[in-house]
């Protein structure tokens, strides 16, 4: 079933997943073929080609591509790709989670995708997406009928981003799109080593080309941008946990105490036990290190 078919926005459709793999191709060609239900493909490697009868797509790490139901279309891989293929299509039924036209009147991106039905879209994930699929196969794969709902609030989520990648790219100019996606990335990644090539990778960008663009939207370097970060997470710490001084540099991707302890300095005029001191004035407010630890492992 078309994600664009009128019947899903009258009555009672639901989302489901109808096949995924994880596979690893190695100079192949594929045929012209169509499915019954809508695809996504997310190349995890390597890089692709994938033809439709309305144009050619290159597509690399880091890149999706949705195609709608009754797409004709072809993969061709020169050397090597790894991707995460998912088909999802619609079912009536009747479960405590609302059906397709009531999510897609309550969110503007997946509202507009589906007015605007473009049959196939090239789309750049800041990992988010993915990492939802994922979460959606672990739920399908647990094979219990006390699944069905999670995997259709999952589905949900995953059509929604889908829908919001979509948005992004039409709203945006491309250097502010590139500045948002390497953003997400610091966002997502500040807690552990990043270098400015993770990042430019990531957005599929040279990285001094990123690193001119970041700066005139931001107004500091990709650098300056992670550290100042940082920092604020480092405050934030300070100021609400009980989690020891010399433990927070690894919350913060710093592994290094005496790096952690000059850069904080550096910034914030002060050290940063003397910063805790100043305020963390009440106890109730702040938050165990041994509860983080807890919420982390469950």
């Amino acid at each position: 079933m078309s994600v664009f078919d009128p019947k899903l926005q009258k009555e009672p459709y639901y989302p489901v997943v109808k096949f995924y793999y994880y596979k690893e191709w190695r100079q192949f060609e594929m045929k012209f073929h169509s499915h019954e239900a809508a695809e996504c493909m997310h190349v995890l490697s390597g890089s692709c080609k994938v033809e439709t009868d309305e144009g050619s797509y290159q597509l690399k790490k880091g890149q999706i591509i949705f195609l709608d139901a009754g797409t004709r279309h072809r993969l061709i891989v020169s050397e090597r790709c790894r991707m995460f293929n998912v088909e999802f299509s619609f079912e009536q039924g009747c479960t405590a989670f609302p059906p397709f036209f009531k999510l897609c009147k309550e969110n503007r991106a997946l509202g507009n995708m589906v007015n605007k039905q473009a049959s196939q879209l090239l789309l750049h994930d800041t990992d988010d997406t993915y990492q939802c699929l994922r979460r959606l196969i672990l739920e399908v794969d647990k094979k219990s009928e006390q699944t069905d709902f999670m995997v259709q609030l999952l589905l949900s989520e995953y059509l929604i981003r889908i829908a919001e990648l979509a948005e992004a790219k039409v709203a945006e100019p491309d250097q502010q799109a590139y500045v948002k996606r390497a953003l997400a990335y610091i966002h997502q990644n500040y807690d552990r080593e990043v270098s400015v090539a993770d990042i430019a990778n990531s957005v599929h960008l040279h990285p001094g080309y990123l690193q001119r663009v970041f700066k005139a939207f931001t107004g500091k370097s990709i650098h300056e941008f992670l550290i100042s970060y940082r920092i604020n997470k480092a405050k934030a710490m300070l100021k609400q946990t009980d989690i020891s001084i010399t433990d927070i540099p690894h919350y913060i991707g710093m592994n290094s105490q005496q790096y952690f302890s000059t850069t904080f300095k550096k910034h914030v005029k002060c050290t940063p036990s003397e910063y805790r001191k100043r305020h963390q004035y009440n106890d109730n407010l702040r938050r165990k290190s041994e509860d983080i630890i807890q919420s982390a492992e469950a």
